[in-house]
């Protein structure tokens, strides 16, 4: 398998040349194809934006709901389009119903953005909030067995990453959403990182709601998210748009209330099937854009932990944070940095060097997390390690 070398040229990708990117997993990255079909997009509704907006963008959205939905295996009359995860975790939990007294489940690694969402929820409805700890290294079982000691009686609500932000796990979601659906508890899965990085089948997880982004590993442009709401399940939209009369619109009730929430550029959602093509073209078909990716990350951890542990860093030999099974094209390393030194303050450092790579300012100390894409390779690993450890950071 290839790792020593770009599958992709990174000439065919949008990204600055100079600058090495290893942070794929925040903000994404597009090919040039994807950035050109989006220009033209743009272009199109610039030109004439009423006949855009009033005779073609209903069909074109449905055209690349259909794409998508075929994409995540979800039923596209379920499926909405949303600006991000956090977005669509927001229209989910303004869709449930909680009181005073009412008990909400997550775990230690969900991400910051919506943790902040469940603690107002818990506070303004009077609900309480369990945060379930996730010991490392990981131990998928451990952390089913502690969600099932966390819910109660009470329990209304449970949200789960599908790929945790800040550590790169891959939790136990089938297990999880199986827990909490026997007990009728609904689930939101927070899904930003999966589709794209791993192969995604909604419909087969079951839960509540599963919200994911498209700009992410689908390599789609920024504010290209979607929101998939189970059979029979009421969503409420967090702006109330024309879709609330009932005339208006197409016959999908969800689609009439939630694509349409005002004026904006639709050019994201659009975009997302040349996205989807263009991804699988360059990586050889979406099996092995996941095969090798899931390969490169675990290879890039292996020679960051070499390089800062066992070699460079003073022959440490240190337990990964989880098994390469329990990743997908990221992982995360635990790391020691300088005293006086903050994540933040080494992230910076890193960005005016020319590095694109997250520091994480994780509970359990900082942890360095690399991303791996079709434009990347071994070697990056390589160079970072001995950049940082000229920076006096180590393994911890």
């Amino acid at each position: 398998m290839q790792l020593t070398e770009p599958v992709s040229s990174p000439k065919r990708w949008s990204l600055d040349p100079t600058i090495v990117h290893l942070n794929h997993g925040s903000f994404g990255g597009c090919p040039q194809a994807v950035t050109l079909t989006a220009t033209a997009w743009r272009a199109r509704l610039e030109a004439a934006p009423m006949k855009f907006m009033v005779l073609d963008w209903q069909i074109e959205l449905d055209r690349a709901r259909q794409a998508l939905a075929a994409f995540v295996h979800a039923p596209a009359e379920r499926l909405v389009f949303v600006p991000s995860s956090t977005s669509g975790v927001a229209v989910a939990l303004h869709s449930l119903d909680l009181a005073a007294g009412d008990h909400i489940v997550t775990t230690a690694h969900t991400y910051r953005a919506c943790m902040n969402q469940l603690g107002r929820l818990a506070a303004a409805r009077g609900a309480t909030l369990t945060v379930v700890p996730i010991p490392l290294p990981f131990d998928p079982g451990a952390l089913v067995d502690a969600v099932a000691q966390a819910i109660t009686p009470r329990t209304r609500l449970t949200l789960f990453d599908h790929i945790t932000s800040p550590t790169a796990l891959r939790l136990p979601l089938e297990a999880l959403v199986a827990l909490a659906t026997a007990r009728g508890i609904p689930v939101i899965v927070d899904g930003a990182h999966a589709p794209g990085q791993i192969a995604l089948d909604v419909a087969a997880i079951g839960a509540t709601f599963y919200v994911g982004n498209c700009h992410k590993w689908l390599c789609a442009p920024k504010s290209s998210g979607f929101l998939v709401a189970a059979d029979g399940i009421a969503v409420r939209p967090l702006v109330t748009s024309h879709g609330a009369t009932p005339a208006y619109g197409p016959t999908n009730r969800l689609h009439a209330e939630l694509d349409w929430s005002g004026t904006h550029d639709p050019t994201p959602h659009l975009t997302v099937p040349s996205a989807i093509a263009t991804v699988a073209i360059e990586g050889g078909g979406w099996p092995a854009v996941y095969a090798r990716n899931h390969a490169l990350a675990c290879e890039l951890r292996r020679r960051l932990v070499d390089g800062l542990g066992n070699g460079l860093g003073g022959g440490r030999r240190v337990l990964p944070l989880a098994p390469d099974d329990a990743l997908g094209c990221m992982a995360a390393i635990p790391i020691q940095l300088p005293a006086g030194t903050t994540p933040f303050a080494l992230e910076t450092q890193l960005l005016h060097d020319g590095w694109e790579v997250p520091i994480v300012d994780f509970a359990d100390g900082p942890l360095l997390r690399v991303s791996a894409h079709l434009y990347n390779h071994a070697g990056e690993a390589d160079r970072l390690a001995a950049t940082l450890h000229a920076r006096g950071v180590t393994l911890r």
